[in-house]
């Protein structure tokens, strides 16, 4: 990024809050330069990192080195905090150490309008009590997300914020208080705790490796928001006392709760019925069901096993069909000619379970790579030609249908394909799996809970004559 573009950045989102913030900022001194200065008059050290696009979709097309699939992911790119190693050392990378007095410090906006965003703290690598590292890839802990962030804007999306990342109350405290110093209102700053009572802080062989990621939800619509994680504005700091410290730890911080107690069991049998005049719409065909299964759903739950989740989420509940053999799911499914796939299910942001839902596709037998995505958005009104007229089942009910070979125009219907990425060729054989992604239930700002969520289904059709499923 930059720096007349991060500068322009800022004085706009200066603009936008308290005068007292914005006259510091006339005051012959940018915001960032003054923090940087009352953080250096307070004892520590400032290292400075960057925000850098991640995305493993478009590495894996393009063949980089040591990048061996797309891992599931979504297209469209994360964010990665690329943190310097040491106050010492200002090679900046993802995976880091810290010391139990450090802090990760983030200025900058928000991302723009978008069905979710959430900043991520990761136990990317732990060490185990007989010496051994393990990779986890495991959430520390809940996200702060759009709807749980603290900002001064009217919405959570384009909004000045400042984030902290520390295990140390006293380290928070200082660096709140150089904040609000250089003119960063109360208001807009956040801090996230590294829980030191469960790692292994410090630098060295010893020590647990984290990461800080931004997630995002699978549409940029904007040429805003493309901008935004192609060059993400956001200053990273590294914070380290220049002497030593009486540590103050915090606590492993309490646990959004999920669940309201209201379930989409009302739902389950209007599902069968669905299921039912799916088939009898398909009637020349031979239909197979295919299960689904649930997966990533708490990080504390991975590190106590010391399984490797490869990035689960409080802010969502997952379900995984077809090959997906990493996360639950053992159904080799391919589409011959002739066949398709219909997903079907209960519409959960129309239920109120999620904030927003997505349905990924993916050749998942080698590269793990999205060929086809649809959101709560396009399933609206998808499961009505299933029911009677004024049907009140209808609305909270989707029906879509995946194949290699849409009809023209063919309403309801998700074409799998690969857009710039040569190395993949989707037909017959190619094996697939689906992921179906619930984020954020209004009522409670995180994931749903396990128990109140109708899954989702999936059918196979084929023609008679063939017996490949």
């Amino acid at each position: 990024m930059t720096a007349n573009r991060h500068l322009a950045l800022l004085y706009l989102f200066l603009s936008l809050v308290p005068c007292a913030f914005a006259q510091g900022a006339r005051q012959g001194r940018d915001a960032l330069g003054a923090l940087r200065d009352a953080l250096e008059q307070d004892g520590f050290r400032v290292t400075y990192g960057s925000a850098e696009p991640m995305n493993l979709a478009e590495m894996w097309c393009a063949g980089a080195p040591g990048v061996d699939s797309a891992w599931y992911s979504n297209y469209e790119p994360y964010i990665d905090l690329r943190v310097p190693k040491a106050a010492d050392d200002p090679l900046p990378q993802p995976n880091f150490q810290l010391r139990p007095d450090e802090a990760i410090v983030l200025i900058g906006p928000t991302p723009p309008p978008i069905k979710y965003f959430g900043f991520h703290l990761f136990l990317s690598t732990k060490v185990y009590p007989d010496g051994s590292r393990h990779p986890l890839h495991a959430t520390l802990g809940d996200a702060v997300n759009n709807l749980t962030i603290k900002t001064m804007g009217p919405t959570p999306f384009n909004s000045l914020v400042a984030l902290i990342f520390t295990p140390d109350k006293g380290t928070d405290a200082r660096i709140r208080a150089a904040l609000q110093r250089s003119g960063y209102p109360e208001a807009v700053i956040n801090t996230m705790v590294f829980p030191a009572s469960m790692l292994n802080l410090g630098h060295g062989e010893s020590a647990d490796e984290l990461r800080i990621t931004i997630r995002n939800g699978p549409v940029w619509q904007t040429d805003d928001g493309d901008a935004y994680v192609a060059d993400p504005p956001l200053t990273i700091m590294r914070v380290t006392p220049n002497n030593p410290v009486d540590l103050n730890p915090f606590p492993a911080p309490p646990l959004r709760v999920r669940g309201t107690g209201r379930t989409e069991m009302d739902l389950m049998n209007k599902l069968g019925e669905l299921r039912a005049r799916i088939v009898a719409a398909n009637s020349g065909l031979d239909a197979a069901d295919l299960g689904s299964h649930p997966y990533w759903y708490e990080g504390y739950d991975y590190i106590q096993r010391g399984v490797d989740p490869a990035g689960d989420t409080r802010d969502a509940f997952f379900l995984t069909a077809g090959w997906v053999p990493e996360f639950g799911s053992a159904d080799e499914i391919t589409l011959g000619d002739g066949e398709f796939l219909m997903v079907y299910g209960a519409n959960h942001v129309a239920t109120g379970k999620a904030t927003y839902m997505s349905i990924n596709v993916y050749a998942s037998e080698t590269a793990k790579l999205t060929i086809g995505t649809v959101i709560d958005d396009d399933l609206q009104g998808t499961a009505t030609p299933y029911f009677p007229p004024g049907d009140p089942g209808a609305k909270e009910m989707y029906a879509y249908k995946v194949s290699r070979n849409c009809g023209k125009d063919e309403p309801a219907c998700l074409q799998l394909s690969v857009d710039n990425c040569p190395r993949l060729t989707i037909d017959r054989d190619t094996i697939l799996g689906l992921v179906f992604r619930l984020y954020a239930e209004p009522a409670t700002k995180v994931g749903p809970a396990m128990t109140e969520i109708l899954y989702d289904r999936v059918i196979k059709f084929s023609p008679r004559s063939s017996k490949r499923h």
